[in-house]
């Protein structure tokens, strides 16, 4: 029986896992709002959860089919480069398919991913409901989609909407409680606020919207009946919870009323409006809440545009700090240090503020997050870039840092704040001021329960990694090598069409990523089916996990013997060859120095079915090291597997590429007429036995090879004929001839 095309949306999961929340609110909502006006089948995929690699994401997405349109949501800035590669993965598997976007990133953005070229038919900016509606019964009607901006087209009233349609997460709840720790739902919309540095009015806007107080706990009461509420932590992910007092203390009453307890619930809001009445509410429904303070400094409150009354705002939050101790509510104060317009002694006011709040007290039922600054598109600082560096000598040195593939978090808050304050003056301060404030608080803290104290904990441990001396460190040492190459902020990244975190969950493929991710940053690579490759193959699968570390590090996995092939080099030495190499579909290539089989592995990928790769394991090694060497390489029906006899190197026959893996005093003579003339290429090093080398590409020209050096790379020499090391006597007898 043929089903009916689906609209498929698609979360795009994150690469940092841990904490993840689980539910898809904002999917889920316009999942149900079209399904609810079109009748039209919705199916929705979270790619945190999935699992597999790309092949079974293919086969995942074939098996939802056939597809009406595939939405991909944009969520955040720092998926754009990682959404824009999965589009373009997506493009290539369903050619005829609409592909539309959306998001935080999308709607402040939408040039971004609109344009000509682009994987994406069209982008719906602000609430996704009504714009996503629209477009399905376009294609219903037979009518094409113009490739165009969609919306803003906001939901004024909530309780318009359909009830939250959790079904279309089955796929998920089975190990819903496995796989994500806390719950996210959506009970309101927008924030009436105008704070300089928060993306959020790029999506919802200023005016807050919020479900009926009745709907918003029935919304409650029909997630209880789909699952236990007590194993979750419920975050209420609302931009703010509660603006309104009426409606805020409705909803916890009738919480109460209901015995709609989670382990607890998490929601960030602000202490302006909180009085005695509500802290004892929030404490009994078991909430924490998240203070969004930003800053101790009035001077800095008003340059935030955090409200036109920053002593009263200020006066509030000591308020809650006195409340929270009598009625047992927990709460985390956020503050942002270095915005724009910061100074020294406005960095030093706030930390006198902040002293004062939470070592005042022998106890103390809040806790404190640190943040550095960081710049968001859609953001009131994002647009008026040009005027904070007029007024205070603000400097953003990755004005774009969205678009390089890597190092997203520490780019976007490598800004130096003011005149006064270079990004070095504020890392510094962060980490002398808060380091020991963030110790005492942890020595006064007193928690609601373990639930509640086991979230505090993980907090605590983050602020402590974060405020080490070793990130300190790590982080100036980021800087000054930013700072010393040229920027890539206004270069976009090299195109990628395949998927990048997938196995966000396997710590060997997120350090692999995220190697291939500086690769590409650094512009080391720029061929995609090298990228793919580069991302497919794991180092682990062919050396030992010790040799792998190494390779993805950065380094050689030698041996310990001089002249002894290594059994791998770093990935980006593998990365500047390959790229020299430039192996296509169909080639015949010979790695010739295969100590470990994962090169030929890269190579068998870029060569293809209808291409060959000849892998010559070298000659010393124990009879077990060549059996793994063959066993790994069983899965690669077009690579063919040699053992040199003899150390050194043996080429026969004649190919389109060559792999050398170790240094030479120079190119070996004859090696010419073991190249396809034109245009055979061989890759080696050539140069001193104790210093650096030159990775050198040759192209053979007729009898000529014309020589190119692509970098200065220090590689293991060659012992044997040709190498830096001449074979021991019964080896010299031995010896075949050489090229």
């Amino acid at each position: 029986m043929t089903r009916e095309p689906c609209v498929l949306l698609i979360s795009p999961g994150i690469i940092k896992w841990t904490d993840m929340d689980f539910g898809l609110p904002h999917l889920v909502s316009m999942g149900g709002y079209v399904q609810q006006h079109t009748g039209v089948r919705v199916e929705l995929l979270d790619l945190n959860y999935e699992g597999g690699d790309h092949t079974h994401l293919l086969q995942t997405i074939e098996s939802l089919g056939p597809h009406l349109l595939i939405g991909l949501s944009t969520y955040s800035s720092f998926d754009y480069m990682r959404v824009m590669a999965l589009a373009r993965f997506l493009r290539r598997h369903f050619p005829d398919t609409p592909l539309v976007t959306g998001g935080y990133h999308a709607s402040a953005l939408p040039d971004d991913v609109v344009f000509d070229g682009s994987p994406f038919d069209a982008v719906i900016v602000g609430e996704g409901e009504k714009p996503l509606r629209s477009m399905v019964e376009t294609l219903l009607g037979g009518q094409r989609l113009e490739q165009r901006v969609w919306g803003p087209d906001q939901i004024e009233d909530l309780d318009t909407l359909p009830p939250y349609q959790w079904q279309l997460l089955d796929r998920y709840w089975p190990r819903a409680t496995d796989i994500g720790r806390k719950f996210q739902i959506y009970l309101a919309r927008g924030c009436p606020y105008h704070c300089t540095f928060c993306m959020e009015r790029a999506k919802s806007g200023y005016k807050w919207r919020a479900y009926s107080s009745q709907r918003a706990v029935d919304e409650l009461r029909r997630l209880s009946k789909r699952t236990d509420l007590r194993q979750w932590v419920i975050n209420i992910a609302d931009p703010l919870f509660g603006f309104k007092r009426r409606w805020r203390r409705e909803v916890l009453e009738g919480i109460l009323r209901h015995d709609l307890l989670p382990r607890q619930y998490w929601t960030l809001t602000r202490s302006d409006d909180l009085d005695d009445t509500d802290i004892e509410l929030l404490a009994k429904a078991r909430f924490s809440i998240g203070i969004g303070l930003e800053s101790g400094s009035p001077t800095m409150l008003t340059l935030m545009q955090k409200g036109n009354k920053p002593d009263a705002y200020l006066g509030a939050m000591q308020r809650l700090a006195r409340l929270s101790l009598k009625h047992g509510l927990n709460w985390a104060s956020n503050v942002i240090v270095g915005h724009p317009g910061e100074t020294l002694a406005s960095m030093r006011e706030t930390h006198r503020y902040l002293t004062e709040l939470f070592t005042s007290a022998k106890e103390t039922c809040g806790w404190l997050s640190i943040d550095p600054f960081r710049l968001y598109p859609g953001a009131q600082v994002h647009e008026m870039m040009q005027t904070y560096s007029q007024l205070h000598g603000t400097r953003f040195h990755h004005p774009q840092w969205w678009k390089s593939w890597y190092d997203g978090p520490f780019a976007a808050e490598h800004i130096d704040p003011s005149r006064e304050v270079s990004f070095e003056d504020r890392v510094e301060f962060m980490h002398e001021a808060y380091a020991p404030l963030t110790a005492a608080i942890a020595e006064r803290f007193t928690g609601q329960g373990r639930s509640v104290d086991r979230v505090f904990r993980r907090s605590l441990n983050e602020q402590a990694r974060q405020m080490s001396d070793e990130r300190k460190q790590q982080t100036l040492r980021h800087a000054q090598r930013s700072r010393a190459r040229a920027s890539r902020a206004d270069r976009d990244g090299p195109i990628v069409g395949f998927p990048v975190g997938l196995h966000v969950r396997d710590p060997w493929v997120r350090q692999r990523e995220s190697a291939v991710r500086q690769l590409l940053d650094d512009g080391v690579l720029r061929t995609a089916d090298l990228v793919e490759a580069m991302l497919q193959v794991a180092p682990e699968a062919h050396m030992s996990k010790d040799a792998a570390a190494l390779l993805l590090g950065g380094h050689h996995a030698a041996t310990d013997a001089e002249g002894d092939v290594a059994i791998a080099l770093s990935l980006r030495t593998y990365a500047m060859g390959l790229e020299a190499l430039e192996p296509a579909l169909g080639d015949r290539v010979v790695d010739a120095t295969a100590r470990s089989s994962y090169l030929s592995a890269l190579l068998s990928h870029l060569v293809g079915e209808r291409g060959e790769v000849l892998a010559i394991h070298p000659a010393g090694g124990e009879p077990a090291e060549f059996s793994r060497f063959a066993t790994s390489l069983a899965a690669s029906p077009n690579v063919m597997i040699a053992r040199a006899e003899t150390a050194g190197v043996a080429l026969e026959g004649t190919w389109d590429g060559a792999w050398i893996g170790a240094a030479l005093p120079r190119v070996p003579h004859g090696v010419a007429r073991h190249l396809v003339d034109p245009g055979g290429r061989l890759i080696t090093f050539v140069g001193p036995r104790f210093r650096a080398q030159d990775l050198v590409a040759l192209t053979r020209h007729g009898d000529a090879l014309e020589e190119r050096a692509v970098a200065r790379v220090a590689v293991p020499v060659l012992a044997g004929p040709g190498g830096w090391i001449m074979p021991r006597p019964r080896e010299r007898a031995e010896a075949t001839a050489r090229p």
